[in-house]
């Protein structure tokens, strides 16, 4: 029987799949021999803007209540959408999706929940193949591009590159192509926007389910 995940993301169940026989294989014949595993990833990198003078301003106390507020919040809408926390970076956090859909509504919450606690931060987005290197490090373009596009974006800017597949409370923008620091001119780039009002607190949750 098929689970509902995969009937509601039917290109999630080959990459779990893939990922499952990876992880069930017979042992190698040393306990470090073994190949970096190639898989299918979408991330999101997000951090708070200013925040370096925002602790010069305010003190370190008032910059830890800030980025424990971030935190809570990062931690709480990534959790009910099925999206992993990989590393928090200081003022910022990885994040990583099996799909793009699942990541790109938790960004996009992300950024709507903080503006409207007053916490200004920015995101960037990219999915595709990369080399899981040692069970919890990423290697390849996509996971460097995120990061990369989180960097140039403005506040309450989210980026995007990829094939994001976005729910319908969720706007994607044409395609532009932008200089991107230690990367260099990258086509396909859009914004992703809210279409929607943010529902108050215990007034519903947001989906993150394709049309």
């Amino acid at each position: 029987m098929r689970s509902l995940r995969s009937l509601l993301w039917p290109g999630l169940a080959e990459g779990e799949q893939a990922d499952r026989e990876a992880a069930i294989a017979p042992p190698p014949p040393d306990a470090h021999d073994s190949e970096p595993l190639a898989i299918t990833r979408a991330f999101a990198f997000l951090d708070i803007r200013g925040f370096t003078a925002y602790c010069d301003r305010h003190g370190e106390r008032a910059a830890v209540e800030l980025l424990t507020r971030f935190r809570d919040l990062t931690r709480a809408v990534a959790i009910r959408r099925g999206v992993r926390v990989s590393k928090w970076l200081g003022d910022g956090v990885m994040l990583v999706g099996l799909e793009p859909a699942p990541l790109a509504a938790t960004a996009a919450e992300i950024v709507a929940r903080c503006s409207a606690a007053g916490i200004h931060i920015h995101a960037g987005l990219a999915s595709g193949p990369v080399l899981l290197f040692e069970g919890d490090d990423y290697i390849g373009r996509p996971a460097n591009l995120a990061a990369r596009l989180c960097d140039v974006a403005g506040e309450g800017e989210v980026l995007v590159h990829g094939d994001f597949d976005v729910p319908d409370w969720l706007a994607l923008s044409e395609p532009v192509t932008i200089s991107v620091p230690g990367i260099g001119e990258v086509s396909g780039v859009r914004r992703l926007t809210m279409t929607i009002e943010l529902p108050p607190d215990g007034a519903g949750e947001l989906t993150d389910q394709p049309e």
